[in-house]
């Protein structure tokens, strides 16, 4: 072998292992095809699902929860994944708001995109919900909805009509904000 072949293959060789090494440790990171990212984009966004948009969920207690059953209420669902970083900060928030809204009648529901069972109940414990959630295992609710990141959350007015989005992560007074103007709507004050 040619004394100009060694460097080549001393240099080559393991920088060709490295290269497939890092590509085939990204392939298996764990990462989705598909899987949304965190949000980047904050606040309320317009609506692009369908004002009607329905689906169906098995809750973790083993019930089948639609959407449309909720018709007649303000419903806030929210998407959101054990794995968020702003999902779990905003967590404490929203089942305290939950605690505070069921009380006029305003329903939250909860939907972990891929996620897995013990995770989210973990999750869910950690942060007293008690509101309805489930699991998208396969992603077609987030699909359907146009879900880009997490957290989303949708709010729904008691005709069923997905009337706002708002990505990212909401504080107590940016979620009562919205609720109180829907309740007031939905009463007739400060209506359109």
């Amino acid at each position: 072998m040619s004394s100009r072949k060694i460097p080549i293959l001393a240099v080559g060789v393991p920088l060709l292992i490295f290269v497939t090494v890092l590509i085939i440790g990204m392939l298996q990171s764990g990462r989705d095809s598909g899987r949304p990212g965190v949000n980047d984009t904050l606040g309320e966004v317009d609506v692009t699902t369908d004002t009607y948009s329905d689906f169906q969920i098995t809750t973790l207690d083993g019930r089948e929860l639609h959407l449309s059953d909720l018709r007649g209420s303000i419903v806030m669902v929210d998407f959101w994944s054990s794995w968020c970083p702003p999902c779990r900060a905003e967590a404490s928030v929203l089942a305290e708001a939950y605690e505070r809204w069921s009380e006029i009648g305003v329903e939250f529901v909860g939907v972990s995109i891929w996620d897995n069972e013990e995770d989210v109940i973990d999750f869910i414990n950690i942060h007293n919900i008690t509101y309805p959630n489930g699991i998208d295992n396969d992603g077609s609710i987030a699909v359907e909805f146009g879900v880009k990141g997490i957290p989303e959350k949708f709010f729904v007015n008691p005709q069923g009509e997905i009337v706002r989005k708002v990505n990212g992560p909401n504080t107590s007074q940016s979620l009562d904000a919205v609720l109180t103007q829907m309740s007031d709507e939905a009463i007739g004050i400060g209506g359109n």
